[in-house]
């Protein structure tokens, strides 16, 4: 068996991960620390972790403010993204509590479909 160095195995992790950000099309480089925040916020509020969204959305707008001022972007910032998301879930949970209902007319249910789609269209725009 051939044992393979250290220097070996972190540039075959290295590719190995690269070559992974190219089948997938994740990036190949490491994002802003807001992006990282803003993804693991995200996570928190759609699984249901409310009370560590809401720290994390402090933190994020705490970074946020100092990436926006540090590399004067213009763009929309992390914490509106975050106000977006949390609109998508919640138009989300609405539409599965109304599918879950026996009772739902199809017309309501459309509507908070629609209502789901649009929250999510503008929430993808805003990234």
């Amino acid at each position: 068996m051939v044992q393979l160095s250290s220097s070996v195995k972190s540039k075959t992790r290295v590719s190995a991960a690269a070559a992974a950000a190219d089948r997938f099309g994740a990036p190949g480089f490491d994002r802003r620390l807001s992006d990282k925040i803003l993804a693991a916020f995200n996570h928190a509020y759609a699984s249901g972790a409310v009370q560590a969204a809401n720290r994390l959305k402090a933190v994020l707008a705490d970074v946020d403010t100092v990436e926006r001022a540090a590399h004067e972007r213009r763009q929309s910032s992390a914490v509106a993204r975050a106000d977006l998301w949390v609109i998508f879930v919640e138009a989300r949970n609405a539409y599965n509590v109304l599918a879950d209902t026996k009772d739902t007319k199809p017309t309501a249910l459309e509507a908070a479909l629609d209502q789901m789609k649009e929250a999510y269209r503008t929430w993808s725009a805003s990234c």
